[in-house]
């Protein structure tokens, strides 16, 4: 996870939000299978926890009826405290409020651990690592999602797009079939005049997450990144999400607990985290839109594209903002302080072909 202040969060002019009711017809055929469905607004949201059912006018049709979670996640409290919750005890989810039934989750609690951010960072690339898969989908199954309820995920801090990106996309490398964020996050939530609850809740367990291999498909690996590198691997294309500067070696960001710089080689830059964001972070930008800037950027859905950045939380985002357009994506999970910590892995600096 990254953490960046406001002003930072902003300094970057970026385009529209995006929507829950984009147009598939609008964006190229050559994109296989899209899945603009997974990117609510709060009517979608306020409909699905009043009762609304597929098949009944003025629900939400996409919704598969078999059950749902609403996870409110921030990494605040651990981040700024080492605060560990499941209840939200003495937060602003219970103090100021949340949407109503919605449980939440220590954004941290995904990852190996049992160090993160907090004081003096990650001690190792694999603390920062999300839980290996069959460990993680019993994590999930403790705070009652299985593998077949529709999760819904929001935030509401600075970096609301890349806090609830980073969960969505555990939830579907854990094999949830049906992984929602809502766009506009709990600020569009109050916005829309919807109702507010307070107070801690609850996880209520399941005995099973349900039988599933996951999605394995959605990480990628130091091999397959090496397949690029060598050229054995026509497929597919190493995407960089780090902000320009710690693309061309010349920051490592705010990364104080390693000092490594550059890039891994042949990455091509997409631009950071908040290139895709709108500039209060909390709604992610039209698909098309997206759709156009990477197409004239030279990236292509024809090449399954290999996302990292410093830790893995930015490039879960991409991961799964890709797989919302429709584009075939992986996560590189441990990111750049993976890479680069094995001295033995090459890498790049400077502007690529200057």
């Amino acid at each position: 996870m990254i953490k960046v202040i406001p002003a930072l969060a902003i300094a970057v002019s970026l385009m529209g939000c995006g929507s829950s009711t984009s147009s598939k017809s609008t964006v190229s055929a050559s994109v296989a299978q899209t899945h603009y469905e997974a990117l609510v607004d709060p009517a979608w949201v306020n409909t699905l926890i009043n009762g609304g059912n597929p098949g009944v006018a003025g629900t939400p049709s996409t919704y598969p009826g078999k059950g749902y979670v609403i996870v409110f996640t921030s990494w605040y409290p651990r981040y700024a405290t080492n605060e560990i919750s499941t209840t939200g005890a003495g937060l602003p989810f219970a103090t100021d409020g949340h949407i109503p039934g919605a449980i939440f989750l220590d954004t941290y609690s995904i990852e190996t651990g049992p160090t993160s951010e907090y004081g003096s960072g990650y001690a190792s690339p694999s603390d920062s690592h999300v839980k290996e898969l069959s460990a993680l989908q019993s994590f999930f199954a403790g705070m009652g999602i299985t593998k077949d309820k529709t999760v819904v995920v929001y935030a509401d801090d600075d970096i609301s797009t890349m806090t609830a990106g980073r969960i969505a996309w555990g939830l579907l490398y854990a094999g949830v079939e049906d992984v929602r964020i809502l766009n506009g996050g709990y600020k569009a939530w109050v916005a829309a005049g919807n109702a507010v609850e307070t107070g801690t809740t609850a996880w209520s367990p399941v005995q099973s997450f349900g039988v599933t291999s996951g999605h394995p498909e959605y990480m990628v690996s130091t091999s397959d990144l090496y397949g690029v590198i060598k050229g054995t691997n026509a497929s597919a294309m190493i995407v960089d999400d780090r902000a320009w500067d710690e693309f061309t070696g010349a920051s490592n960001s705010y990364y104080w607990w390693f000092d490594e710089k550059g890039r891994i080689p042949t990455a091509k830059w997409i631009g950071d985290w908040n290139d895709i964001s709108s500039a209060d972070a909390q709604s992610f930008m039209s698909f098309q839109e997206a759709d156009y800037k990477w197409r004239q950027a030279g990236f292509t859905p024809g090449k399954k594209m290999y996302f990292y950045c410093g830790g893995g939380a930015r490039s879960a985002m991409y991961t799964f903002y890709a797989y919302m357009m429709g584009w075939p994506a992986a996560n590189y999970e441990g990111g750049w302080y993976l890479w680069a910590t094995d001295h033995a892995n090459p890498r790049e600096t400077g502007i690529p072909g200057s």
